[in-house]
């Protein structure tokens, strides 16, 4: 997922950014912990609830900030209560094969292409941690640029993610992950 597909679904919307640092989406309302982010709200992610109102963003962006947190299955149901009924929830994390996953010190989570699959309904995971539900508008991968390793990247995760994943993912490492998220209420 690229900034101007972001941008397109967050367009005319209640936008929340959580995790927002130094790179606050343009007209969202931002809450982060960090005293020299652009936060209006400043407020510890680890802790719950948030000082935020129930039912309000349309839009609900999540950019490198999950595999920061402590208990994601908190942070999802905190996020599906800050939520409108079919709000757009939008993901983006280094992948587990990633060398980003690890380079940071302050990553404590590393995720996969079905991590959220937890949450979804109609899953083989499904009803597992929590009874708050999402769907699945869409997921991937991003392999970045370094030809021809990318390209072979690609080729195996087209052919089948999940042997991708299992086989193939730190031989030829994605750079990061997506997810976009509806909200059910």
């Amino acid at each position: 997922m690229n900034h101007a597909d972001i941008e397109r679904i967050c367009a005319g919307k209640t936008v929340l950014d959580v995790g927002c640092g130094r790179n606050k989406f343009p007209k969202s309302t931002g809450i982060d912990f960090a005293a020299n982010s652009l936060a209006d709200v400043r407020h510890n992610l680890n802790i719950f609830p948030y000082p935020l109102a129930e039912s309000r963003y349309q839009v609900i962006l999540l950019r490198n900030v999950i595999e920061h947190l402590q208990d994601v299955v908190r942070l999802m149901e905190e996020i599906h209560r800050v939520a409108v009924p079919g709000a757009d929830v939008l993901i983006t994390t280094p992948h587990f094969s990633s060398l980003y996953s690890y380079q940071d010190p302050t990553h404590i989570r590393h995720l996969a292409l079905e991590s959220m699959d937890y949450f979804i309904e109609d899953t083989k995971h499904s009803n597992f941690y929590s009874d708050r539900r999402f769907k699945i508008a869409g997921k991937g991968l991003d392999f970045g640029k370094s030809f021809p390793f990318s390209l072979i990247a690609k080729g195996l995760f087209a052919l089948s993610a999940r042997k991708y994943e299992k086989h193939f993912a730190f031989i030829f490492p994605a750079n990061s992950l997506w997810f976009h998220l509806k909200v059910v209420k």
